[in-house]
This record gives structure tokens, sequence and C-alpha cells, in this order.
């Protein structure tokens, strides 16, 4: 299924639109791309164009990790992955709390590494500043981490869960502050470059 036919699928359901999907498609092509590890999936849109950019190559897996509410959209993820055909291609997380507790099970089995991270979860210091560092001992050398949202914030929300923060942290982006202060400073990352509203970062060292 290529992307069009999966655009077909997903219409117009939230978060990544046909032009994006485009662009991933040809980064993942151009690097390489066989195993990927989602951060956010929502109601697994992202997840199918990435699974259709995959499918090109004839090869490759997705890890997609996202919190029990994602489970009560319509339509989840699952039935997305089902009528795309690509149930077979992604293992899909659904966390209570956080995604990072996901991560830190699978730094425990230390069974796989991924090409490339894509994180469009959590949106705040706190989820996305720990999830760099956790992913990073997830990700092989020349690996790429793809930051969604740079500049959101949650000002606008009117969220009980939002509108309890304290107003510096609702209107500061804080995902552009995770890439600002964390990643472009860290010493194994480099090769930096911002498309849209994404971020781009390459690991290139140990």
């Amino acid at each position: 299924m290529n992307l069009i036919k999966v655009k077909q699928v997903v219409e117009d359901l939230p978060y990544m639109t046909l032009k994006k999907a485009q662009v991933m498609q040809d980064f993942i092509h151009k690097h390489d791309i066989s195993s990927i590890l989602e951060l956010g999936f929502y109601h697994g849109v992202s997840t199918c164009y990435m699974a259709a950019a995959l499918e090109e190559v004839d090869e490759g897996s997705i890890v997609s990790i996202d919190l029990h509410s994602a489970q009560k959209r319509q339509p989840n993820i699952e039935e997305l992955l089902e009528k795309c055909g690509y149930l077979d291609t992604v293992k899909f997380y659904y966390e209570p709390v956080s995604y990072n507790w996901r991560l830190m099970k699978l730094i425990e089995e230390q069974k796989r590494t991924f090409d490339l991270c894509y994180v469009d979860g959590g949106h705040d210091w706190y989820n996305t500043g720990l999830a760099f560092f956790l992913v990073d001992k997830l990700l092989q050398p020349g690996g790429w981490m793809i930051f969604d949202d740079l500049d959101w914030t949650m000002e606008h929300l009117d969220a009980k869960w939002a509108l309890r923060k304290p107003e510096e942290e609702r209107i500061t982006p804080q995902v552009r502050k995770v890439w600002e202060l964390l990643v472009k400073t860290h010493p194994h990352y480099s090769n930096f470059y911002e498309q849209g509203s994404w971020g781009f970062a390459q690991k290139v060292a140990v």
C-alpha cells in the first residue's frame, strides 16, 4: 500500500498530513531506515504512513508507544493498521502514564536498536527531555531523531490538566527547550536542521 492508498484509509484524521508523510518517506528511503521507534501515535495515522514507507523497500518494523487513552480513539491504531494491512509491521504499546516507562523496559531488554525515533507525544520538558536520553540508549550510531511540534504550547488548551500548570509552562514551547538545550548541545549528536515543525538530529558518536 502506497501513501496515497493510506491517505484514502486515514482520510483527514490527525496528526500527519500527506505532505509530511511524503517528507518522511523520502527521509526513510534516503537514510536506509528499517527500524523505527515512535513516541506518540494518537490514532496511528503517522504509524501507517511510516509503515507504508518501509513497505516500499520491502523491509522494516516499527515500535510505537502512546497512552491508554489512545486505545479509546475512534478509530484507534489497531483498527487503522488492520485496514492498511500493517499489523505485522508494527508493535504498539499503551502506557498508563508515559512512554518513558516502556522505554525503560526496552532498555532493560536490550534486544534491539533503532535507526530512527519519531517523537510526537508528551510535548513537555519532563517527558520529552527524559525521552531524549532514554532513546539515546536505544538509537544506533548514525541513527536519527525527529522531534515534532518544536514550537507547540499548551497555552490555548482548556483541559483541566493543562490549566493546572503554571503559566510559564503553559506558554513555553517545551519541545523547543529540549531541542535547544539538550539535543543540540549533546556531544554525540550533529547534523541538526529544522523543516517546518520538525527538528532533525543525527547520532554521530557513542
